[in-house]
């Protein structure tokens, strides 16, 4: 009996350390996602330093015009070209577009603009445009992120978990945000997978 507890303990033991070391991991992505939405939007604004516009803006018009929410996520191709919108009227360009100007002004590594647009939970992460109202709003776009990591990002970036209230909000298809409700009712559970768009653009 005696040697029974001691496994009975040391199994007990080895579950604990690792539903704990899986728990690091867990906050570790969603921290990860947060940073690389607030890193998105901040390449984006020295970009608009240095160029005037938004990357992927090709007719310069203020929105970033090709990408609608979560519709474009498995279209990023390994080389982008041209590597920056030339024409400047050209008002479409390819959804990898603003990976390879990231790369092309020097704000990001020289990697395949898709294994740059890939998020940590495997899904995407790209600028993209959101009319509501009859104004146009860009967004950080995050796709396929788990909701416990979802509720982290909102939690920091807005100070309270409020779905559809903040800067960070859920996306309801290709092109549709949550805007009226601060329940996260798309959560069945935390393991649910939503895509997220972060307001980072006020106008």
């Amino acid at each position: 009996l005696i040697e029974l507890a001691i496994v009975l303990v040391v199994i007990g033991l080895i579950l604990g350390a690792v539903l704990k070391g899986q728990d690091l991991i867990n906050n570790a992505k969603a921290k990860r996602a947060l940073t690389d939405a607030q890193g998105i939007s901040a390449m984006a604004h020295l970009f608009i330093d240095r160029y005037g516009r938004l990357p992927g803006d090709c007719d310069s018009d203020g929105d970033v015009n090709y990408a609608t929410l979560n519709s474009i996520a498995s279209a990023f191709a390994a080389t982008a070209t041209p590597a920056f919108c030339y024409p400047p009227a050209l008002a479409t360009a390819g959804a990898d577009q603003q990976w390879n100007e990231f790369i092309q002004a020097q704000l990001q590594s020289s990697a395949a603009p898709r294994d740059l647009a890939k998020n940590t939970f495997g899904g995407a992460k790209y600028l993209a445009s959101y009319t509501t109202g009859g104004v146009a709003y860009n967004v950080v776009a995050m796709t396929d992120i788990p909701c416990y990591a979802a509720k982290a990002m909102d939690t920091n970036i807005d100070g309270t978990l409020d779905a559809g209230l903040g800067s960070v909000r859920i996306a309801t298809g290709a092109a549709a945000v949550t805007l009226a409700t601060d329940a996260w009712t798309a959560c069945t559970t935390e393991q649910t997978v939503v895509d997220v768009v972060y307001f980072y653009d006020k106008r």
